[in-house]
C-alpha cells in the first residue's frame, strides 16, 4: 500500500512518516515545501519512504501518477492563525487551494481515503469543551479556510465518492516541532 503524507517535514507529518516505517511494511510518500518543517525531521534514509520538495500550489499530478497512492494525509498547512487576518491571501492559498489540488488528485487517481487535518479553529466562537455536534463557527480566516476545506471534502465526497476523515486537533506539540514559528502549535 502507498500512503502519501503532506507536510511531511513538519510536526505532525514527519511523527506520522517515522510511525509508518516504523510500524508498518507500506510505502511512505512525503510531500513538503520545507517553509516550516526540516529536510531533517524525515525518515530520509529508510528504503520504504520517498519525497518530493514541491508545495501543493504546483502541479503534483506527476506523483499520484506514478506513485498509485492508496491513501493520502493532508497535514500540511499555514497554521498561523494569529497572522491569518493580516495575511488573507497567503493564508487561502496555503490552506483552502493547497487542500482543494489535493482533493483534486485523490478524486481524478481514485485515492481510497483521504485524512485532513483541520482545526479547533472551525468552532470559534462555540462554548467549550468543545462537541463534534458543534455547528462551525469560525472567527478568524484560517478557521474559514479549514471549515471551507471540510466543507468542500465533504461535497468531494456526495459527488465523487470520496471517502474521508476528519481530524480536529488543538495545541500540538512535541518532537520535530519548529520552535522558531510559534504559530506550529495552533493548528
Amino acid at each position: 500500500m502507498n500512503i502519501l503524507v503532506t507536510g511531511s517535514a513538519g510536526l505532525i507529518g514527519s511523527n506520522f512518516c517515522h510511525w509508518l516505517v516504523k510500524n508498518t511494511d507500506h510505502e511512505v510518500i512525503g510531500i513538503d515545501n520545507l517553509s516550516g518543517g526540516y529536510y531533517e525531521n524525515m525518515p530520509t534514509k529508510h528504503e520504504r519512504f520517498s519525497f518530493y520538495n514541491i508545495d501543493l500550489l504546483e502541479d503534483i499530478n506527476s506523483i499520484f501518477k506514478t506513485q498509485d497512492i492508496d491513501y493520502v494525509y493532508q497535514y500540511a498547512s499555514y497554521a498561523a492563525e494569529g497572522l491569518s487576518p493580516f495575511i488573507r491571501t497567503f493564508n487561502y492559498k496555503n490552506n483552502l487551494v493547497c487542500t482543494a489540488n489535493i482533493i483534486n488528485m485523490c478524486i481524478k487517481y481514485n485515492v481510497k481515503r483521504l485524512v485532513f487535518t483541520s482545526s479547533m479553529a472551525v468552532y470559534g466562537r462555540n462554548n467549550p469543551p468543545f462537541d463534534e455536534s458543534y455547528t462551525p463557527n469560525p472567527i478568524d480566516p484560517y478557521g474559514v479556510a479549514k471549515y471551507a476545506c471540510e466543507m468542500d471534502i465533504k461535497i468531494a465526497a456526495e459527488q465523487h465518492g470520496l471517502d474521508y476523515c476528519i481530524i480536529r486537533p488543538h495545541n500540538i506539540y512535541g518532537p520535530r516541532q519548529n520552535i522558531m514559528r510559534t504559530y506550529d502549535t495552533i493548528i
